[in-house]
């Protein structure tokens, strides 16, 4: 069976069904408030990659382009060793962006939340600079 043909995979790397819970942390700082905010929640991983993660939680979801702090169990991956070379490590866990948040269709009790990993070449960024001194 071919996929349609107007449809295609977005995903430059391929996904790894991954199951272990993840706590987080999400950092939210709105232009609108110099009020920072750092919320502490966990959820269940569904599948990963050298680039991002798919997590579900019960909790209220981090909102959309806030930055997460994720504490995982990665050393049962071969990929682990990619994911670190790419990734920023703090505190034992990875830093990264949410890029997608959606009520699973099936239980509207739980949300997707889709994190993109922050590489390396993007620490020195003012928003990432911002979390960091909010998880220390």
């Amino acid at each position: 069976m071919s996929p349609a043909p107007d449809s295609h995979e977005r995903r430059e790397f391929f996904r790894l069904k991954f199951e272990t819970p993840v706590k987080f942390k999400s950092y939210s700082a709105t232009k609108e408030q110099a009020k920072q905010a750092l919320l502490s929640a966990s959820g269940i991983s569904q599948n990963i990659s050298q680039t991002g993660i798919l997590f579900q939680t019960n909790t209220t979801p981090p909102q959309l382009s806030s930055i997460l702090w994720m504490h995982l169990d990665l050393r049962t991956l071969k990929i682990c060793q990619e994911i670190e070379k790419r990734a920023i490590i703090f505190n034992e866990g990875l830093l990264g962006k949410v890029v997608r948040v959606e009520e699973d269709p099936k239980n509207h009790s739980l949300y997707d939340i889709g994190v993109c990993f922050i590489t390396q070449d993007q620490k020195d960024s003012r928003e990432v600079q911002a979390a960091l001194s909010a998880l220390k």
